[in-house]
């Protein structure tokens, strides 16, 4: 038998006992004494008010059957429960984890561990539908596997059979860890399962999840009132493994043919040293050696970057990284990327614009550097355009690429805070970000900052005194690099973090976005002829993709990772590429206890469901009631 909440039942217990026993001690002791005549009577009394109130506690079943009563409800109040194959006709739904992390073999015997939580929902399926208990009526059983969706691999039923051959045939996905489909369609199914009724049938379902306990989203979730949710866990605590977390290629601004490429590395737990390759179209062009980093002491894994290059890559290439060791995790060690050819850099400006500003970009050797009079001028086949805020005044930046100065246009997540525009040092910088990287602001000075503030969503490049000054922002349709003051009032330009900036800033408006690169549980949106079709030919997958009247088409969400490729018409192959690099997903050490708001579910031990005894413990209590009035009356 194991307690859900042991404190409750001892702060009770503590709370009763005590008093309990102290009114026995205190209680006065009137023994029936005969007396011979009415003279006598007041005599009894004082003899009795002479009693001690402290006396030693003498054997008494009144006390005994009153302490058990006390001991019986903090028990209940504990929430005891004994393991067992669950309540007769009881309804019973398996969750079974299918996402990414369960792809691990940190399981002792090599296999994944998807296939260990299949093997205990095939144990709970001979439990509840085996037949071996007592006077019990097979429930219901339904079954779901959940990953980025949830899927119904089984409706209610009480067919062993039927439950048994949907859970063997669960495959394995890569998607991330969402619990909210698979709690909402449970409950949409253990509320209702007769699809002729508007009216629940009925009590709630037990819910068993099935997993290693990787759920970012549970946390935000309560269980409902009556619900009821076991954790069957599955996979090591500290498991040893490789994974990627950043995987990208940048093409030079000043020459596109070169390539640099950009790796991140999590290593979790005792990763092995191993080799990271790198091939180009299948080629390898550069390995290089990687051994466990430190590891932060509150965090729970270490992270290693590379930057691999420069390349030289005329054409558009299939990009591949590979870690070469042992680890827990085989499906994370491979990504790919699908390299655009390169992009000569094409610019236009809005007039005016200063003389400095026009120096610093054309010093990036565009292909085409084009000046217009306005923004209803600009057109499309460049990478980016350059415009002074008054140029677009209180309008909203049409969709498209911009770098803007002197100012912040409305509906980019940036406003005005109150007070003037003054002076202003850089105070902080985001280094990390592409546009910083290798800007040094050390020694710039600004004479009029205004004070702007970004909203959730907007990157703050650099801050001063009063709030930020140059901003990056992803809104709907557009990317944008916003420098909240003039250049010109500042020493900005002559310093020679100002070109960098500019290059930084080029770079990452034109860089093509990673259209061809898409993360597990994504949605592949592709073009083409209105009303025709293309076919997808993946990872075990060969689809078709129907576009409708406006060349639109789609297909998802992508399942596996891996190479993917979209033919169309009969026409050339076009290359997609599936990874899987979010760190939370990556990390394999199972959790013992699964966090929900408000409550803390603790792992199963085995695979059979613990159920409730307080019913018992109840009637227990009202058998000792009954029994001390008994005695009390027998008096």
């Amino acid at each position: 038998m194991t307690l859900l909440s042991p404190i409750a039942g001892l702060i009770l217990a503590a709370a009763v006992l005590p008093p309990l026993l102290l009114l026995w001690f205190l209680k006065l002791r009137r023994a029936r004494t005969p007396v011979s005549s009415q003279r006598l009577w007041r005599e009894a009394i004082e003899d009795m008010r002479a009693n001690a109130p402290f006396q030693r506690l003498r054997w008494r079943w009144l006390l005994v059957l009153q302490i058990l009563i006390l001991l019986l409800i903090a028990l209940t109040i504990a929430r005891p429960r004994v393991q067992g194959a669950g309540q007769a006709g009881q309804r019973t739904i398996l969750m079974i984890d299918a996402s990414g992390s369960m792809r691990a073999t940190d399981t002792g015997d090599g296999r994944t561990r998807l296939e260990h939580a299949k093997d205990v929902a095939l144990a709970r399926v001979d439990a509840l539908h085996g037949g071996g208990s007592l006077f019990a009526d097979s429930g219901e059983t339904m079954v779901l596997s959940f990953a980025g969706d949830a899927v119904v691999e089984c409706r209610f039923t009480t067919s062993a059979s039927e439950l048994r051959r949907c859970i063997e045939s669960i495959q394995p996905t890569d998607q991330l860890t969402r619990a909210e489909p698979a709690l909402r369609l449970a409950r949409a199914y253990a509320t209702n399962t007769d699809p002729e009724s508007p009216w629940p049938v009925g009590g709630p379902a037990v819910i068993e999840c099935i997993s290693d306990g990787r759920i970012p989203d549970l946390a935000d979730r309560f269980l409902e009132s009556g619900e009821s949710l076991v954790y069957h866990r599955i996979g090591s605590e500290d498991p040893s493994n490789w994974s990627f977390s950043v995987f990208a290629a940048d093409r030079d601004v000043r020459d596109p043919r070169q390539v640099r490429v950009l790796l991140g590395l999590i290593a979790e737990g005792e990763a092995l040293e191993g080799e990271i390759v790198l091939r180009v179209d299948g080629a390898v062009v550069a390995t290089r050696r990687i051994s466990t980093p430190e590891r932060p002491i509150d965090s729970p894994y270490g992270r290693v970057d590379l930057v691999l290059g420069p390349f030289t890559l005329d054409a558009g290439a299939q990009l591949e990284a590979q870690v070469l060791t042992a680890d827990d995790n085989d499906a994370d060690n491979l990504v790919w990327l699908q390299l655009p050819p390169p992009n000569p850099l094409r610019i236009q400006a809005v007039a005016p614009i200063s003389d400095l500003l026009q120096f610093g970009f054309e010093s990036l050797d565009p292909a085409a550097f084009d000046l217009v009079g306005s923004t209803d001028e600009l057109g499309d086949g460049y990478d980016f355009a350059v415009l002074d805020a008054e140029a677009i005044g209180d309008s909203v930046l049409p969709e498209g690429r911009y770098l803007i100065f002197g100012g912040v246009p409305p509906a980019l997540g940036i406003t005005r805070s109150e007070g003037e525009p003054s002076p202003a040092v850089v105070m902080a910088t985001e280094v990390l970000h592409p546009v910083m990287r290798g800007v040094g602001v050390e020694r710039l000075e600004v004479l009029d900052a205004p004070p702007w503030k970004a909203t959730r969503g907007v990157t703050e490049l650099m801050s001063g005194p009063n709030g930020g000054l140059v901003f990056a922002s992803e809104p709907a349709g557009r990317r944008v690099v916003v420098v909240g003051f003039d250049p010109m009032r500042s020493n900005w330009p002559a310093l020679p973090g100002f070109v960098a900036f500019l290059s930084n800033a080029a770079a990452w408006l034109s860089e093509v976005p990673e259209a061809n690169s898409f993360e597990p549980g994504d949605v592949l949106r592709v073009n083409g002829p209105s009303g025709g079709t293309a076919t997808l030919l993946g990872p075990g997958l060969e689809a078709e993709i129907f576009f409708d009247l406006d060349g639109r088409g789609q297909f998802g969400p992508l399942q596996t990772i891996g190479r993917y490729q979209v033919q169309i018409n009969a026409g050339s192959l076009i290359g997609y590429a599936v990874n899987r690099t979010d760190v939370t997903e990556n990390l394999l050490s199972s959790q013992k206890v699964l966090q929900l708001r408000g409550s803390s579910i603790s792992e199963e031990s085995s695979g059979n469901t613990r159920r409730s005894v307080r019913g018992w413990i109840l009637l227990a209590i009202l058998g000792v009631l009954v029994t001390e009035w008994w005695l009390w009356r027998a008096r």
